[in-house]
């Protein structure tokens, strides 16, 4: 079983979009559960890639699932020291893909563009938090580039990035995976996808659909 978002010295083929959509329905599925079905609805609060973990048939499987809560305990119990939760994890620039092989280095930027914008603000964790950063995890799997870009001097993150092309109007081409240039024939499942990616993204928490709605409409796709 292997990472999402860390191959280590493992490389992997590219990934199809029918493997991506797969690995989506099966991640909002298991964020459903966790939310709606299980005896309690719980938040995981801390949701990344490198959480994902992925079977040999290519299903995914949510972990660290309540580590942010033993976290935030073995804090309060102990004040001469602390348990830092935070995983440090970015990729190299991608050259084609980096769906084909990615690495772990010392640079700690990306985790930070997983966590809702209200998180840092909020103690209480939400149900949100988890769908705002599935919103940015789908976006990372479409498109095949980090949780945030820096064009000269500016920086931002992956979400404005898209909204930055749509309102540019630029060609879907331009915000996909070169890798998935093969399934552009499946050109409106992504789209609706994508769409939902930006629905789950939105900055204000209201506005964002409940994991098991996304769970439905996902499974209405082919």
């Amino acid at each position: 079983m292997t990472s999402l978002g860390k191959s280590g010295m493992v490389s992997f083929t590219p990934l199809s979009w029918p493997v991506r959509l797969r690995i989506i329905k099966g991640l909002a599925k298991g964020l459903a559960y966790i939310h709606e079905f299980s005896p309690r609805k719980y938040v995981h609060g801390n949701l990344r890639p490198s959480n994902i973990l992925l079977g040999q048939n290519m299903e995914p499987h949510i972990s660290d699932f309540g580590l942010g809560r033993l976290a935030n305990l073995t804090e309060e119990s102990s004040s001469s020291s602390s348990f830092q939760l935070e995983q440090i994890m970015t990729e190299t620039p991608p050259q084609n893909s980096p769906y084909v092989q990615r690495v772990a280095s010392s640079l700690a930027a990306a985790g930070a563009f997983y966590k809702a914008p209200e998180a840092s603000k909020v103690t209480k964790p939400s149900q949100k938090w988890d769908v705002y950063s599935f919103g940015v995890i789908i976006l990372e799997m479409i498109s095949a580039k980090m949780p945030f870009k820096r064009i000269g001097s500016l920086e931002m993150d992956l979400i404005q990035w898209f909204q930055l092309s749509i309102d540019e109007r630029k060609p879907l081409v331009d915000l996909l995976d070169p890798f998935l240039a093969p399934d552009v024939d499946m050109e409106e499942e992504i789209v609706a996808v994508l769409k939902m990616a930006l629905a789950c993204a939105h900055k204000a928490p209201e506005r964002r659909p409940s994991m098991r709605f996304v769970c439905d409409n996902l499974a209405r796709l082919a």
